[in-house]
């Protein structure tokens, strides 16, 4: 038989997930080890393995864009094989196996010798405040997180050590209770998960003092997280396996990281370009001038126009935020004109205004002549 996926499990390309599954079931029934006619280990797991590939949408993707060589164990460059082993697989379509099999081969069709099933940790999530600039240009941040990790002293089991884990009385140390009753259809057997052991085959009958029977601590650790070159405000970041630790030697889940990004005195942010409004005065507006502003890269000198208008923009290209990719944004300058109220006005100056806006009898008032002089010597309306 070929090593092809598709061919293990006799299907093709286009077959759809339930004919895969539907194929997968078939031949896992075939090739159980406990199944004394057909059964094969060798081909249990390479049926599992195909299965754990081309039922997930994402690696089937991989496989049939890369290639079966490059889920090949062992395989220059292969990063998806070589994580499958025989006993993950197994732990992880358990559930399918319970559902078709009805509990499995083996004796009491219970779990697989009363071994408890590998469980996930759960995930956590953490708030992490940056400034602006943390955020636009990235870096190390040390974060404190409580986790939920399995106590040493019971080695996850909650029992005291020197007591250990006792069968469950109920279930034999199955895991599950059978229920018969009599219907008109005959005699029906209901399989559930028994209320003693809550499923564990087992039960601890005095708690490890370090855990309270729970199996798990709280703990403080500190971590080290790398923050990329422009991270946004409500950004998601997650580090796999660092969340609480899984059960009976099942993967930690998940850390999520969010990211809150505190506001900028001067400066707001669009995507990766950086907006900014800044103050000249009519004098700078009318004749023009060089001012120096703040940017996130440091300072720069800026050229004002004679004759500029109030709302202006002016661009600063590629002073805005930088991706590691090489991406960047730009700053932008929206120009605000002050204009002098009466009192930084002196008398002379307000004279020589109202003198060459309106050289009539009938004076201006000093606001209304100096605006008109502005519109005058900048051509506005």
């Amino acid at each position: 038989m070929s090593e092809d996926f598709y061919s293990l499990l006799g299907v093709s390309r286009n077959s759809s997930p339930s004919e895969i599954k539907q194929s997968y079931k078939k031949l896992a029934r075939k090739y159980h080890p406990d199944n004394k006619e057909t059964g094969s280990e060798e081909m249990f797991k390479k049926v599992g393995e195909a299965y754990s590939i081309l039922s997930d949408t994402q690696k089937k993707a991989a496989y049939d864009r890369l290639g079966h060589e490059a889920f090949v164990k062992g395989a220059a460059g292969g990063s998806y094989g070589s994580h499958f082993t025989s006993t993950e697989i197994f732990d992880d379509l358990q559930d399918v196996f319970d559902t078709f099999f009805g509990g499995g081969f083996g004796a009491s069709h219970g779990r697989r010798g009363g071994a408890k099933r590998r469980e996930r940790g759960g995930d956590i999530q953490v708030i992490l405040d940056l400034d602006f600039l943390e955020a636009a240009f990235g870096g190390t941040h040390k974060l404190s997180v409580n986790r939920m990790v399995t106590c040493k002293t019971c080695d996850g089991s909650g029992a005291d050590p020197s007591v250990g884990v006792k069968t469950c009385p109920t279930c034999q140390g199955t895991g599950e209770v059978k229920k018969v009753t009599q219907s008109f259809l005959g005699m029906i057997t209901q399989v559930s998960t028994c209320p003693t052991c809550s499923g564990t085959g087992t039960v601890n009958p005095v708690p490890c003092k370090t855990c309270n029977g729970k199996g798990k601590i709280k703990k403080q650790e500190d971590l080290e997280v790398k923050i990329p070159a422009g991270a946004e405000n409500g950004s998601r970041l997650v580090w796999s396996h660092r969340g609480n630790d899984g059960r009976n030697g099942g993967p930690a889940g998940d850390l999520y990281i969010l990211l809150k990004v505190k506001p900028h005195p001067k400066f707001k942010r669009q995507g990766l370009d950086i907006f900014e409004e800044v103050e000249i005065n009519t004098w700078q507006a009318i004749m023009g001038d060089s001012i120096e502003v703040e940017t996130i890269h440091g300072k720069e000198e800026v050229e004002i126009k004679s004759g500029t208008q109030p709302n202006t923009v002016l661009k600063l290209n590629s002073k805005g935020i930088k991706l590691d990719n090489g991406k960047y944004g730009d700053h932008h300058l929206k120009l605000k004109v002050v204009i002098p109220n009466k009192k930084e006005l002196n008398k002379e100056l307000i004279e020589l205004i109202q003198e060459k806006v309106s050289p009539s009898d009938q004076k201006p008032s000093a606001g209304e002549a100096f605006a008109n002089f502005f519109k005058k010597a900048t051509g506005s309306d």
